[in-house]
């Protein structure tokens, strides 16, 4: 699965990574209406860093993928498809 870099704003700063809140898609600041689904990788090493995943609907009514790295405290950002 191949995400795009993307910049987003969290109503929880404080808490790593927080709620995404905010999406800046291209230059455009899009609201995200609801947070679906929210899931994190497991491991069974230890030493390898997981991945925050949220599966939003914005005000658009569009619907993406979310990935927080830890690791490197940035976000990934890929559209969501519903299987058939």
């Amino acid at each position: 699965m191949k995400f795009e870099h993307v910049k987003v704003k969290t109503r929880d700063e404080g808490i790593s990574p927080g709620r995404p809140r905010y999406i800046d898609i291209d230059g455009k600041i899009v609201e995200i209406a609801d947070v679906e689904h929210q899931w994190r990788e497991a491991y069974l090493d230890p030493s390898w860093y997981p991945m925050e995943y949220f599966r939003i609907k914005t005000c658009e009514n569009k619907r993406y993928i979310l990935r927080y790295s830890i690791l490197f405290k940035s976000w990934g950002i890929k559209q969501y498809k519903e299987k058939d």
